[in-house]
């Protein structure tokens, strides 16, 4: 395995010098163990439209928020979506160097909520990647909410002069018209509130990716087919 680290320079105290040590030789700081967001923009917008309508003839009069059956992959109008997720969840499959016979897209169902509905803290069980398009997003709308899974295992937690990627437990991703993302499933997320005021719906389309494999791991065995 490799990995990339920062190098932490020191003061070096003169040869010879009585002083103590400045500091550690060689002193590096690497991430151990980091969670990959993928991101994109989907670059055929018109490919959206179609899906919004599908959705709503589906949904017809039912109230908000809203959740569709889970099989939407099967629809027709979605193809040029699976191929296009098919795609990218590969890319991340190839960076995460997970052997495979192939991949696909084992669900896929849409939420229709208000502009500012907020959803429960979940993960997706059963599946190695997910992800979600954003299908409409009105100003301001609800983000999604990332939570490290850390956050339930802290012992202590200190204040901080300033947040970053090592110290935070939480990142808000902005809803955006055709924004795709894609995450390992285990990560937990909700819909967040924001300032939004539209009265206008908010339509995610969300999907899990699964593996055809056989995992040949002693005593961890698994053919998934």
């Amino acid at each position: 395995m490799t990995t990339s680290a920062t190098v932490i320079r020191r003061a070096q105290s003169p040869a010879g010098s009585p002083q103590s040590p400045a500091g550690l030789l060689d002193k590096r700081m690497f991430a151990l163990f980091p969670i990959p967001m993928f991101m994109g923009i989907i670059p055929n917008e018109w490919i959206l439209e179609p899906i919004e309508n599908e959705i709503r003839a589906l949904k017809g009069d039912h109230r908000r928020p809203w959740m569709s059956a889970d099989d939407l992959h099967r629809l027709p109008v979605m193809r040029p979506l699976i191929d296009l997720i098919l795609t990218e969840a590969g890319s991340v499959l190839d960076f995460l160097a997970v052997e495979r016979a192939s991949h696909y897209v084992s669900n896929m169902w849409a939420n229709v909520t208000a502009a500012n509905h907020r959803g429960e803290l979940h993960v997706h069980p059963n599946s190695l990647l997910s992800g979600l398009v954003y299908i409409k997003a009105p100003p301001n709308c609800s983000p999604t909410l990332f939570v490290s899974p850390r956050r339930f295992n802290k012992g202590l937690e200190p204040r901080y002069t300033k947040k970053n990627e090592y110290n935070s437990d939480f990142m808000l991703m902005p809803a955006i018209k055709g924004r795709m993302l894609i995450w390992p499933s285990h990560l937990p997320h909700a819909a967040e509130h924001d300032v939004g005021v539209s009265t206008e719906d908010r339509i995610v389309v969300s999907f899990n990716v699964m593996i055809r494999a056989c995992i040949d791991i002693p005593t961890a065995r698994l053919n998934l087919t």
